[in-house]
């Protein structure tokens, strides 16, 4: 069985267009366990979690190779917007696009970092509706889990994080 598991990085860069990236980190269901494991060492001090964005500049290179070296493959989409779009819109692009082509890949559980509430509503309106359209299958699930539940939303935060 194939997982994702999805997280978003998001720059606003005042004198250019904002960049706003939705990374899927893909992998086998046997590979799970290992790759947790790799991700909890990555994290240092009483850290909950591995953070991109809060790592020192110094270990970046560290945790991407770790990343390399894991059982998976990534698919990140990208939208750049400029100021006055809100970024939800480019999430709502971004997302689309990455569980559909998540579901062209064969993906049977898409596991989302939950913001909110409210926000994961947000998506699942959007998830609803491309369902209706039919450019996603029922063949995906698609759950949200908070970050320091779940590792393997690191290396995604991670892919997210290194694109933008």
């Amino acid at each position: 069985m194939l997982a994702a598991y999805i997280d978003e990085s998001l720059r606003r860069r005042p004198q250019d267009d904002s960049v706003y990236a939705m990374a899927g980190v893909i992998i086998d269901a046997i590979d799970h366990e290992d790759a947790r494991a790799v991700l909890e060492s990555l994290r240092t001090g009483k850290s909950p979690r591995l953070h991109w964005r809060e790592e020192p500049s110094a270990r970046h290179p560290v945790i991407a190779d770790a990343i390399r070296c894991l059982p998976l493959r990534s698919l990140v989409t990208v939208h750049m917007f400029s100021k006055g779009i809100p970024y939800e819109r480019a999430r709502r692009l971004c997302l689309e696009r990455l569980l559909h082509e998540l579901d062209q890949a064969g993906v049977t559980l898409a596991t989302i970092e939950s913001r909110s509430a409210r926000m994961d509503h947000l998506d699942l309106l959007l998830i609803m509706g491309i369902r209706k359209s039919r450019l996603l299958s029922d063949g995906i699930r698609v759950v949200w889990r908070q970050a320091g539940e779940e590792p393997l939303l690191w290396a995604a935060d991670v892919v997210a994080g290194a694109t933008t």
